[in-house]
């Protein structure tokens, strides 16, 4: 890994930062097995490249190779190797990010394809055209999840009503401009 110093803003000289190398223990067969079998059945594309991590380091290259080869940083690279000295081989694949949960269900969402694909009157609302406020509005009453209109038009995009929502949006904002 090379850092660069800063001294007032300005660069000082290069300096090589040298890490400690990660070896990894030689695997049993049984479990060499198993990462093979791992790195040929995931359809995740992170998890087979770390998985083809742990491989290569059988192989016993070095952390900077792997890194060249898989086209990853050398802190990825390292970071996954100690997982998986730590963790074995389930402490490999990919962990999804930290952030907030997901507020809406698959309820939510069979609603929203439901709906969208029937007349506004047929669900007991008063207009001829659904918009993106709409369709929070009425899934907020029929599922108990709250969202936003940008919500609803991301699912719609999502879901290959992506000019559908910009209909909406576009049908919302001409409704408010006829009623100012």
């Amino acid at each position: 890994m090379i850092q660069w110093g800063k001294e007032c803003g300005r660069v000082k000289k290069r300096k090589k930062c040298v890490t400690a190398p990660i070896t990894l223990p030689r695997l049993d067969t049984a479990t060499l097995a198993e990462l093979r079998q791992r790195y040929e059945d995931t359809p995740n594309v992170e998890s087979r490249t770390r998985y083809q991590m742990i491989l290569l380091a059988q192989q016993e290259y070095k952390v900077p190779q792997i890194a060249r080869m898989v086209l990853r940083s050398e802190d990825t690279v390292a970071r996954v190797l100690k997982r998986f000295v730590a963790g074995g081989l389930d402490a490999v694949p990919r962990r999804s990010p930290p952030g907030r949960e997901r507020r809406v269900t698959a309820a939510w969402e069979a609603e929203l394809l439901r709906v969208i694909e029937l007349d506004p009157h047929e669900v007991g609302q008063d207009t001829a055209n659904w918009t993106t406020e709409l369709l929070a509005e009425y899934l907020g009453q029929h599922t108990g999840i709250q969202v936003t209109e940008e919500t609803v038009r991301v699912y719609l995009h999502v879901h290959g009503y992506g000019g559908l929502a910009s209909h909406l949006d576009g049908c919302q904002r001409k409704a408010e401009a006829q009623a100012n």
